[in-house]
């Protein structure tokens, strides 16, 4: 174990303080956790109030059970308080206080966003999309595994099968009553390869991010299918990982690996619909101020995966392959 966690039932929370924002975890993935964090951050500078840093959740699908961290244990805490204290804001994380959930917060974050009416109001929600510097992309043992992966290998796409039994829940329950059969959001591992085939012909080789405890299929069914298929080899982090390390990383981290891992690749293929890609796509904005480009989704109908343009602002494939408005507002430095 590389940091302490706590059972949520026995984790302290402090009493709800008047005139400080903040909420205790919210029970999302990864991603959805950061968006929360990010708007708690903005909610902040919009409202001149100061913050107090909720937990991070360990989300792990095999128990019920929730643990959570300490925030200053995944992200680089100084970070946080560096950008928050240039906007005015006092960052709190002794103990986190409020209700479970901090969903308004995530709701906030696209907020920002799409109101945002100028230059300076864009870059300070980009700003706080940066200040989240995770701990991991400096551990010894990830540094390993990037150049293996992409100096090594020589690997240049990165794939992201959603095909994990929760996210077929959430399509069965939340989005397939909204957008019917217009996407390919449920699409099998086939499918998503025979998708990326016709769109690559000649590549060989996939860094494939999942979790791997919750496929639909055996890893090595999966593996075997990529090679006889379409003669593709797939390979996982923990394929690559010493298995002693494996042992002591949670599923947050196992998480953390594989969005650090797909940011630093030269292409990306995943859904619209997923936060983890569209928060890989607005990082990447947020650290260039260039339109993004290489980042693909396979949840848009046909036999080829297509190259969104939204800067991953938007969740609707039919939207991801059109500017987003509030992103003009920064001069691209493609065309200076």
């Amino acid at each position: 174990m590389l940091y302490e966690t706590v059972d949520a039932r026995h984790a302290a929370r402090a009493p709800g303080t008047q005139g400080i924002l903040g909420y205790w975890y919210n029970h999302g993935g990864l991603n959805n956790q950061k968006m929360a964090l990010i708007g708690l951050i903005l909610s902040g500078i919009r409202d001149r109030m100061p913050i107090n840093l909720p937990y991070i959740y360990n989300k792990d699908l095999r128990t019920e059970a929730e643990h959570l961290v300490r925030v200053e244990d995944v992200f680089d805490l100084d970070a946080i308080r560096d950008f928050a204290s240039r906007h005015g804001v006092t960052v709190h994380a002794e103990c986190p206080c409020g209700e479970r959930g901090g969903w308004d917060y995530f709701r906030a974050f696209n907020d920002f966003f799409a109101t945002a009416g100028d230059r300076d109001s864009l870059q300070t929600a980009l700003g706080a999309v940066l200040c989240l510097k995770p701990r991991i992309a400096l551990h010894p043992a990830f540094l390993t595994l990037r150049n293996f992966v992409f100096n090594a290998l020589g690997i240049d796409t990165v794939v992201q099968l959603r095909i994990e039994t929760d996210w077929r829940h959430h399509v069965a329950t939340r989005l397939r009553p909204i957008v019917g059969d217009s996407e390919d959001n449920d699409i099998g591992f086939q499918q998503i390869l025979a998708k990326v085939r016709n769109t690559f012909p000649d590549v060989k080789m996939l860094y494939v991010t999942a979790d791997e405890q919750d496929l639909p299929a055996p890893r090595q069914e999966i593996r075997d299918a990529g090679r006889s298929l379409f003669g593709i080899e797939l390979l996982w982090k923990t394929d690559l990982l010493d298995p002693a390390m494996v042992n002591q990383l949670t599923p947050l981290d196992l998480s953390l690996i594989d969005f650090e891992i797909a940011r630093c690749s030269r292409r990306f293929v995943g859904l619209s619909r997923s936060t983890f890609a569209g928060m890989l796509a607005i990082e990447q904005f947020a650290a260039t101020g260039r339109s993004v480009t290489g980042h693909y989704i396979y949840n848009r109908p046909g036999d080829v995966v297509v190259q969104r343009q939204d800067n991953g602002f938007t969740s609707a494939s039919q939207r991801a392959l059109s500017p987003f408005a509030p992103a003009r507002l920064l001069a691209d430095r493609d065309s200076a």
